[in-house]
């Protein structure tokens, strides 16, 4: 009896496995009992050390963001360095500071080859109008660029690009900075948002008023795009032979606040 059972057990394990998606990277969970895949996901290194990890599909973001690559659990709500944002087809930003809670584990990490995996759960509150439930949730042998990944273009981006909108966090999975001719147009993108900044293509270091003549930034959640109605930029590097550029900025339209924004960049 013990070997018909344990026959049957290991029948059971070989279907399971055959049925398990081994797809690398991979960034998957359940949210509101929903199940969510990323068809793509990617991590980086942040300025300040800490990690940012994010899924999209065509329609969504989910990002978690850990205050450094380490081995461990790090909590999710209230004032946590570390937070997860989820970002839903409609441009709404639910996030588990300061409202809501969870956590992230990581429970593998090589930050030679330049790989995290793990787990999450977590709730994250749209303020005043909806709290969201992630459960269930992995994250597999997600990349992020190493000094051996100079030169290759594994993220297909220009750069780190972060901000907050209304006081939620807003990580640009997608980013662009290219020299049109008379200017440089740096965006950071999610699957919804776009925020865009424009300045002269010979612009020094220092601090400029939005808008200015030459100088300019919208903000879309992929319905309306706002303009700037007041702002500064500040340049802390332009080195223009290795079209590399870093900055800060944080403007106000006629209706959102755009904060803490920084970028660090190489343009075409």
């Amino acid at each position: 009896m013990k070997r018909f059972i344990l026959v049957i057990f290991s029948a059971f394990a070989l279907i399971s496995c055959e049925d398990t998606e081994t797809n690398t990277p991979a960034l998957q969970g359940e949210i509101n009992k929903i199940f969510f895949s990323a068809d793509d996901a990617r991590a980086v290194k942040n300025e300040d050390d800490t990690f940012t990890i994010q899924g999209v599909t065509d329609t969504e973001t989910l990002t978690l963001h850990i205050r450094k690559a380490q081995l461990g659990v790090f909590p999710l709500g209230g004032q946590n360095p570390n937070y997860a944002t989820y970002e839903d087809a409609n441009g709404n930003i639910y996030a588990t500071n300061p409202e809501g809670n969870g956590e992230i584990e990581v429970t593998y990490r090589c930050l030679a080859c330049g790989t995290l995996s793990g787990t999450f759960n977590f709730n994250a509150v749209l303020p005043g109008i909806d709290t969201l439930t992630v459960e269930k949730g992995i994250f597999f042998e997600v990349r992020f660029p190493t000094n051996n990944d100079i030169g290759d273009p594994l993220q297909g981006n220009a750069g780190t690009f972060v901000a907050q909108i209304d006081g939620v966090p807003f990580n640009a999975f997608a980013v662009d900075a290219v020299n049109t001719g008379n200017n440089i147009v740096v965006t950071g993108a999610s699957t919804s948002t776009t925020i865009l900044l424009q300045f002269p293509d010979d612009v020094a270091t220092g601090t400029y008023t939005l808008p200015d003549a030459g100088f300019n930034a919208t903000y879309s959640d992929g319905i309306t795009t706002e303009t700037v109605e007041t702002g500064n930029l500040i340049i802390v590097e332009h080195d223009a032979a290795s079209k590399r550029l870093k900055g800060t900025f944080s403007f106000e339209t006629g209706s959102t606040s755009i904060t803490a924004g920084q970028f660090n960049v190489t343009y075409l």
